[in-house]
């Protein structure tokens, strides 16, 4: 069963609300955007081999909420269609309803203490389907990762993805197990692009409000 993510404090909220007015307002000015990229890293301090600890979802949105299409990228376990320790999934839901997911390293848990991985997860809008995939993946434990082995496709009545806000990533993404055991995990940099082929960028090091009380 997929799992809940919980929301941010107030004053954390306001601040992500400020950062999707300046991503949006910078796209109402430009031409219908065709293609998202979120850039992250993830800082592992000290790993727990036996509980696949620490464990991370991401989540992310081509409409600016999660009551329709969106997608999830867990690291360090896999949570359909059962659960499973170790590697990297990405999975497709319609609201509450799980569609298809794609894992790879299934089994190999992180072990590198002071490790940071690195990935993009990229959305593409294009002859009415759309793909989402991690791509340039790299960790110590995994090695690289990503491109087709993490790439899902589905057909799209979507025009464009100027629906797309970060604050649903920033927001629903979380270090949903053994907080304690991670550093940061940080949104680095957005990149959009236009029907133009105009590429735009946004450095963002924002980071995710890990505690430390597990």
């Amino acid at each position: 069963m997929r799992r809940l993510l919980t929301h941010w404090p107030v004053a954390t909220f306001f601040t992500l609300i400020g950062f999707s007015l300046i991503a949006s307002s910078g796209w109402a000015e430009s031409q219908r955007v065709v293609s998202v990229e979120e850039q992250w890293e993830l800082h592992v301090t000290q790993p727990d081999t036996d509980r696949s600890a620490p464990q991370t979802t991401l989540v992310i949105s081509p409409t600016g909420d999660i009551n329709g299409l969106h997608f999830l990228v867990t690291l360090n376990h896999a949570t359909v269609p059962e659960y499973a320790a170790g590697g990297v999934q990405v999975q497709q839901w319609n609201g509450d309803e799980f569609i298809e997911s794609e894992t790879v390293h299934q089994g190999t848990v992180l072990d590198q203490s002071d490790e940071v991985i690195r990935w993009s997860q990229r959305l593409d809008l294009k002859d009415g389907h759309l793909s989402f995939q991690v791509r340039d993946g790299h960790s110590d434990t995994w090695g690289d990762f990503g491109g087709d082995e993490l790439r899902l496709r589905v057909d799209s009545s979507l025009a464009s993805l100027n629906q797309y806000r970060p604050g649903v990533s920033l927001t629903e993404s979380q270090v949903n197990y053994a907080e304690n055991r991670v550093g940061s995990l940080i949104l680095t940099k957005l990149v959009w692009i236009t029907e133009d082929g105009q590429v735009h960028e946004q450095s963002a090091p924002i980071p995710i409000d890990t505690s430390l009380d597990n």
